[in-house]
Formats: structure tokens, C-alpha cells, sequence
């Protein structure tokens, strides 16, 4: 799982890319997408990375200049994903992770369900739905009736930091998820990014296993 430092981006086509030589030796590589002036970079050999008119996912961080500077371990085509590989390598991750996700989850999350485990929106995404956006996850939760509560989150660094919130019962997140990915086809020709399924009434977003990050 990539750093939750990167902030990231799905379905960017690349235009006006250049490659340009550094006193140090190595390369600067820039480019935009195409609709916006917005610059991302990074450093590389001169070899050709970005092919001008793809559609990538890329991840990068915004260093004390303000530069976008992309993690290559964070850059994949887009018409590379496959929605499965992605969904089991996110869940790959999840489980490695789960005991110190449960362990916030226990200590931060507060609810009064008795009917078996639940997880705060936050720890809930990070464990089974990584894979799509957040905003996407919690709103196919919504619309398929996940059992949810309301809960209390609580930050234990900062004391007044209590908020009301939402807690989904963990039994059933798995295949709901896997449902979600299973039912998943292209929304359309124009563009690999996007997705569609019965089950959910919004075209959504799979990261390929390289953009899969618990940031957002």
C-alpha cells in the first residue's frame, strides 16, 4: 500500500510531456493533463516513461515548493487495471494490516451495536474498500442497505475531538466488495478508468494495484 502521503489522481491524460537534463546527471520528466496547466514531475533515467495521450493513475506528493512530484512506484495505465488482481491485492494488503487497524477501530470508535463487529467509516475503508474511492465505498454501502450504526469517533491525541459518525458491521463488507468488483464493466468506450455495475447506481473508479493507497 502506498504511502497515505500521496495524494492521488485517476484517469489523468498525459499531454505536453518533456524530458530535460539535469546538472546532475539524471532527468527531469513534466508533464500536464490534458485540460488542465497543472505541472507533475519526477526524476529518471532518459529513458521515455509517459506516453503522451494515455490515461494514467499517479500518485505524488507536494514538496516545499509546491511541486507535484510523482512516486513512480505510484504511476499505472489505467487500461491496465484488472478489476479482480486489484480487489485481491487490496484485500492482500488489508489483512496484513488488520490487527493495528482493529486496534484503533477498538480504541476510537464507539457504538452501540451488539450484533457482531463494526468498523468506523475510516478503518472500514481501509480494510475492505481501498480499492475504489472512499466517497465511492461509503455511498455503495449506503445504497445496497449495508448494516450500518451511528457511532462516536475519537482521536486519543486529541481531546476534544469526538464526532459523530458511522459504523458498518463487518460481516458481509468482504463480499459486498467482491460483488461490487465481480459485477464491474467498463462504462464506456471513451474511457478505461470508469466503471459501472447494477448494483450501484454511479460510475465509478479500480485502482490498478500500483495507485492502491489508504489516502483517499
Amino acid at each position: 500500500m502506498k504511502s497515505r502521503d500521496l495524494f492521488t489522481i485517476h484517469d489523468l491524460i498525459a499531454s505536453n510531456y518533456t524530458i530535460t537534463k539535469l546538472a546532475s546527471g539524471n532527468y527531469l520528466h513534466k508533464f500536464t493533463p490534458a485540460t488542465t496547466a497543472t505541472v507533475y514531475e519526477f526524476e529518471a533515467n532518459s529513458t521515455p516513461v509517459v506516453v503522451e495521450g494515455e490515461r494514467y493513475n499517479i500518485g505524488y506528493t507536494v514538496d516545499d515548493k509546491g511541486r507535484n512530484i510523482i512516486d513512480l512506484s505510484a504511476l499505472s495505465l489505467t487500461s491496465q487495471v484488472n478489476p479482480m488482481i486489484s480487489f485481491l491485492a487490496a484485500q492482500q494488503i488489508a489483512k496484513g494490516n488488520y490487527s493495528a487497524e482493529k486496534a484503533k477501530n477498538d480504541q476510537r470508535v464507539t457504538h452501540s451495536a451488539k450484533d457482531g463487529y463494526y468498523w468506523g467509516k475510516k478503518y472500514a475503508w481501509r480494510m475492505f474498500g481501498t480499492v475504489i474511492a472512499k466517497e465511492a465505498f461509503f455511498q455503495y454501502l449506503d445504497e445496497i442497505g449495508h448494516p450500518s450504526v451511528p457511532c462516536i469517533t475519537r482521536d486519543p491525541d486529541l481531546p476534544y475531538s469526538n464526532g459523530q459518525s458511522t459504523a458498518y458491521k463487518e460481516d458481509g463488507l468482504e463480499e459486498a466488495m467482491r460483488n461490487l468488483i465481480v459485477s464491474a464493466t467498463k462504462a464506456s468506450a471513451a474511457s478505461a478508468a470508469y466503471f459501472k455495475s447494477p448494483l450501484y447506481s454511479k460510475k465509478f473508479t479500480i485502482k490498478g494495484i500500483n495507485a492502491i493507497t489508504d489516502k483517499k
